[in-house]
């Protein structure tokens, strides 16, 4: 990957929720590689959640939008985690481009993988997206006093995923603000999937660290075209990265 001017441009594919007020970033350059973006703090290296905003408190790090990054160096892990960088967390991040439902669509079909297993079998990459057949089956529970929803669905080889944790910061804001705002919270399942419904899908699959001696799989992207949200980001429902969802 040629990244001798550094400067360069993303299409977001993730926004993810991590604990103690981080997130991870995920995309795509404009040569085809996804990357996931870190900071070297001085006590940790991740995304804290203040670097998705400029000084006005605009959000500009969000998904399916264009933006431009300051990378330093690469820092691949040997086994899945291959597309780690360092990038300069002096540069605020800017908003190049908001792209049209055709291009959002284009981009994340051409980089869109038609099984999860053939996508992970050689264990070279952990951001993968997938297209399910039909809109995914979701459960909502409250675990550990946290918030968890889960999908579960089949990919365009018919594989059946069970299960799956969203960790996606879009989603899991609707989720909370509809477990807040909802009496009847048996409901709230359907009603998310009905923001799916006549929309085509795209899930981003990540890959996590280890974790109690194993790597997960996790939602880290809920998309469609056109959008569910209506072009609305976690930061309209006052969602901060509480660890409790």
């Amino acid at each position: 990957m040629d990244f001798a001017n550094m400067i360069k441009n993303i299409f977001v594919v993730g926004v993810t929720r991590m604990r103690g007020g981080y997130v991870c970033i995920s995309g795509i350059t404009e040569d085809g590689h996804f990357v996931r973006p870190e900071i070297k703090y001085q006590d940790r290296v991740g995304i804290h959640k203040t670097f998705l905003f400029d000084d006005s408190q605009n959000l500009v790090l969000r998904p399916l939008v264009k933006v431009e990054l300051d990378f330093i160096r690469p820092k691949p892990q040997s086994q899945f985690h291959t597309e780690d960088w360092i990038i300069n967390g002096n540069y605020k991040p800017k908003l190049i481009e908001v792209p049209t439902d055709v291009e959002k669509k284009r981009i994340l079909q051409k980089h869109t993988d038609h099984s999860l297993e053939v996508a992970l079998a050689d264990q070279n990459r952990s951001l993968i997206i997938i297209k399910p057949q039909e809109v995914p089956l979701v459960d909502i529970s409250i675990w550990d006093e946290s918030l968890r929803c889960h999908l579960t669905f089949r990919d365009q080889a018919g594989d059946l995923h069970r299960r799956l944790p969203v960790t996606d910061a879009n989603w899991l804001a609707v989720c909370r603000w509809l477990w807040m705002t909802q009496t009847d919270k048996k409901i709230i399942p359907e009603m998310l999937r009905g923001y799916l419904l006549d929309k085509e899908i795209f899930l981003r699959i990540g890959i996590t660290r280890e974790f109690q001696g194993q790597k997960w799989r996790q939602i880290s992207g809920v998309f469609s075209i056109p959008d569910w949200l209506g072009g609305r980001t976690f930061a309209d429902f006052g969602y901060d990265f509480d660890d409790h969802v």
